[in-house]
Order: C-alpha cells, then sequence, then structure tokens
C-alpha cells in the first residue's frame, strides 16, 4: 500500500534558509532513484515563512524505510541537523478507508 511522508524542517533563523534549501536540493537529486520512491513536491509555509515541507509518496512503508535508514539520506540529513535553529518532524499516512 502506497504511504505519503510528510517532512517539515522548520527554520528559525532566516539567514539560514539558504543553506537548508542548498541541503534539500542535494536530497532532491538522490530520493528520485531510490526503490519504491513515486513522487515528491515542496511547499513553503506563508506565513510566517520558516517551514517548508516535503511530501513525498512511496510504494510502501518498507520501501521509505530503507532510503529513511540508508547513508545517503542520513549524510545529508545530519549537515541539516547540525544548522542551528534547524528542526526536522517526519509523520507517516496512509489512505484512509472512507467508505465506512
Amino acid at each position: 500500500m502506497a504511504i505519503k511522508v510528510f517532512i517539515k524542517r522548520i527554520c528559525e533563523d532566516a539567514g539560514k534558509e539558504k543553506e537548508l534549501i542548498s541541503l534539500v536540493r542535494k536530497i532532491r537529486t538522490i530520493v528520485p532513484l531510490q526503490p519504491g520512491y513515486l513522487s515528491s513536491r515542496y511547499v513553503k509555509k506563508i506565513d510566517p515563512p520558516k517551514d517548508i515541507v516535503a511530501i513525498s509518496t512511496w510504494d510502501s512503508l518498507e520501501d521509505w524505510q530503507k532510503w529513511y535508514e540508508s547513508e545517503e539520506r542520513s549524510d545529508v540529513q545530519s549537515k541539516i541537523d547540525a544548522i542551528p535553529g534547524v528542526k526536522t518532524v517526519y509523520e507517516i499516512y496512509e489512505d484512509a478507508k472512507t467508505d465506512i
């Protein structure tokens, strides 16, 4: 079953946003090559403009977990985590059955 992963990166320091976006771009070049990856989009909160959210779709939770545990992702994420004032929050969703 396909899943959606929401990754919110909160950037409290506007001066650090360029650094954060540079690293997010790096992930964007790697993630499409991962098995089970289907699509993603990135959105930025309007007010206040400190949150950047990646919304990705994966074939399965297992595919996402393999990517999450990969060295490639961990290397870039560790650089994101090292940016002062940046926090990352992950949420995973599956399609809800609404025909009950």
